[in-house]
């Protein structure tokens, strides 16, 4: 029983930090700092957890309540903004955030899962706005973004499921596996969105509320409904006023 437990225990540690000393000093940091509420919070975590975070981080802005883990696989740009009570899950798959990138309240970034991948993250360009309680899931195939990428509330992107035909397993027990989701220039994304891995969606796109995203979305369409379909063709720019 005392083996199970300790398993068990090293199974937990290792889901939140590569190490036992990492994740005791990731946690510790946290407990001292992730409460402080305002300004003073805001500054303290930006230089503090700077220390922790992957190589090449920048000066980020953290309310309080945020949670990390796998800090050392977590590079934040500059000016990077994450409100209250998101977290940042991050694995051997990094997750990586553009300038200006604004993550907000009681959104979920997660790239572990139990076969998580090297270089297949999430990773977001510069600018861009993942939305309310949005749930953005990676590991395998990767997620990746462009700049200015608009992600409105509640919306998910989910990179990959658990296989679910051999029917001697629970589905729990069965393989996870994960497809790419690629995401434009200036793409907006609407309120209670699903994308689904194996997506790529062009650039200067618009994702209807409550879609179902199941196939590629080319540049300049908008699309909605159950699943997506196209409803809208925009004009690009240089050929706006001809003909």
């Amino acid at each position: 029983m005392a083996d199970a437990s300790a398993d068990t225990a090293m199974l937990y540690l290792r889901t939140r930090a590569r190490s036992v000393a990492r994740y005791l000093l990731e946690q510790g940091m946290q407990l001292l700092v992730s409460w402080i509420p305002g300004p003073p919070g805001l500054l303290l975590r930006s230089w503090l957890y700077r220390l922790l975070l992957a190589p090449g981080s920048q000066n980020a802005y953290l309310e309080s309540g945020v949670e990390l883990f796998h800090m050392d696989n977590i590079r934040l740009g500059r000016s990077v903004y994450v409100d209250r009570l998101t977290r940042l899950h991050a694995s051997v798959a990094r997750i990586d955030l553009g300038a200006g990138t604004r993550i907000m309240r009681g959104a979920y970034l997660c790239s572990y899962v139990s076969n998580a991948r090297l270089e297949e993250g999430i990773v977001t360009g510069a600018n861009c706005w993942v939305g309310d309680h949005s749930v953005l899931s990676a590991g395998q195939g990767g997620l990746f973004l462009g700049d200015n990428v608009l992600i409105a509330a509640h919306a998910v992107l989910v990179c990959g499921g658990h296989d679910f035909e051999k029917l001697d397993r629970a589905t729990l027990d069965q393989a996870y596996s994960g497809r790419p989701i690629r995401i434009g220039d200036d793409v907006w994304i609407g309120t209670n969105v699903t994308i689904l891995g194996g997506v790529t969606i062009g650039d200067h796109a618009v994702v209807a509320a409550g879609a179902v995203v199941n196939t590629d979305v080319e540049p300049y369409t908008v699309v909605g409904g159950v699943p997506a379909r196209v409803l809208k063709r925009l004009e690009p720019p240089d050929n706006m006023g001809s003909g």
